[in-house]
C-alpha cells in the first residue's frame, strides 16, 4: 500500500510542475516583425513602440528558417506616436 501511495504522490508532483511549465506565457520579444505592404519591418517592443488593435488581420510575425510565420493574429499593427515632452509653463501671480 506504501509504495501505491508513493507512487501516486510523485506522480502528482511531476504532473504539477510539468504544469507549472506548461502554462508559463511566451516570452518572445525579439524577431517580431510587422508587414508594412512592401516588406517586414522590426516591430518593436509590444505596448511602448507599438500596440496590437483588433482587426481580422495579422499584427506581428515572427522569422525562423527563412520564413515569416504569423505571431498574433486577428489584430492590426498600429505604432505608438511619441508626443515631444513641453515644458510645463510657470503660473502667473494675480
Amino acid at each position: 500500500m506504501k509504495k501505491i501511495k508513493w507512487t501516486i504522490l510523485t506522480f502528482a508532483i511531476l504532473c504539477s510542475i510539468g504544469g507549472a511549465f506548461a502554462s508559463r506565457p511566451h516570452t518572445l520579444q525579439s524577431g517580431l516583425y510587422y508587414y508594412n505592404g512592401t516588406e517586414y519591418m522590426p516591430a518593436g517592443q509590444l505596448g511602448v513602440t507599438y500596440v496590437c488593435e483588433s482587426s481580422p488581420n495579422i499584427c506581428t510575425y515572427t522569422y525562423s528558417a527563412g520564413v515569416y510565420t504569423p505571431y498574433q493574429t486577428a489584430s492590426n499593427y498600429t505604432p505608438v506616436e511619441v508626443t515631444p515632452t513641453t515644458k510645463p509653463t510657470p503660473k502667473k501671480n494675480k
